[in-house]
């Protein structure tokens, strides 16, 4: 694995580099497909440093919530042992340590809802110009993942096996490479939503169509995911858990748009 990678003498961050490549591309979709709808390129840029912002908080927020067992045992260890004030930072710090896809797609969401009601913009033509882009970000982001170790798949004969990964528990054993095949279906999600968005199929429901297709991806790999820690309810993940619910909605509002739709098409010709 390579985590870290060093250009003109700097150390970056292999992980921050695909992102960074991912957020440009989500952007520069965003821009093209929002001139449909005459929105200001300047709203898709800070609309989506603005979605950013509410991703790295959800995210955060999310990691501890999925870590809540080990802050809430350092937080009882801090006043039943007498331990220092450094120790319950650490173990804080500790706990909202990582970041959680889900988490910061939710804040992302809610954050670019708020900037379209300041900004009065659309939030359907909004949603579609960036739900088309979405996977893209996360497809290079999910390469991120596989050079840094992170997100890693489960003991396979077929796959990689990882040296100087971030996480020690990925290392020294040959694992399936998750990573790579979630980025390769998030590519062939970004394709039909963008035939969609070009056919003016579900116009308006981008982000729904997104989400309930994101979350029958994200369900199943889970299966085929190794790192455990994330949580495990009742025999599923935390992640999974979310795609069930995230599912459910986006199928419930999708039919809803189609029937009204439908509706409308029939009083239309009657």
């Amino acid at each position: 694995m390579y985590p870290i990678i060093e250009i003109f003498g700097l150390q970056l961050s292999t992980y921050g580099i695909f992102t960074a490549v991912g957020l440009i591309l989500m952007g520069f979709v965003a821009i093209k497909l929002s001139g449909k709808y005459n929105i200001k390129i300047e709203d898709i840029i800070i609309g989506e440093i603005f979605a950013l912002m509410g991703a790295l908080i959800g995210a955060k927020i999310l990691y501890g919530i999925t870590s809540l067992d080990v802050i809430i045992d350092g937080i009882e260890r801090y006043f039943n042992e007498g331990k220092d004030i450094g120790f319950l930072w650490n173990i804080i710090s500790t706990g909202f340590g990582g970041m959680v896809f889900y988490g910061g797609l939710l804040g992302a969401l809610g954050f670019g809802v708020i900037y379209c009601k300041i900004r009065k913009i659309d939030i359907k033509n909004f949603s579609d110009s960036f739900a088309v882009g979405i996977p893209l970000f996360h497809a290079f982001g999910r390469i991120g993942c596989f050079f840094s170790g992170c997100c890693f798949g489960i003991e396979s004969s077929f796959g990689f096996t990882a040296e100087n990964a971030l996480i020690e528990l990925c290392n020294g054993v040959n694992r399936f490479p998750v990573q790579l095949l979630e980025s390769t279906l998030n590519i062939v999600l970004f394709i039909v939503l963008l035939l969609l968005f070009y056919k003016g199929i579900l116009k308006g429901s981008l982000i729904y169509v997104y989400l309930l297709l994101y979350s029958t991806i994200r369900f199943f790999d889970e299966f085929l995911r190794g790192d455990t820690y994330r949580g495990i309810y009742l025999g599923l993940s935390t992640s999974q858990w979310i795609s069930i619910v995230l599912f459910i909605i986006s199928l419930i509002v999708i039919i809803k748009k189609i029937k009204n739709r439908q509706n409308l098409e029939f009083v239309y010709r009657r």
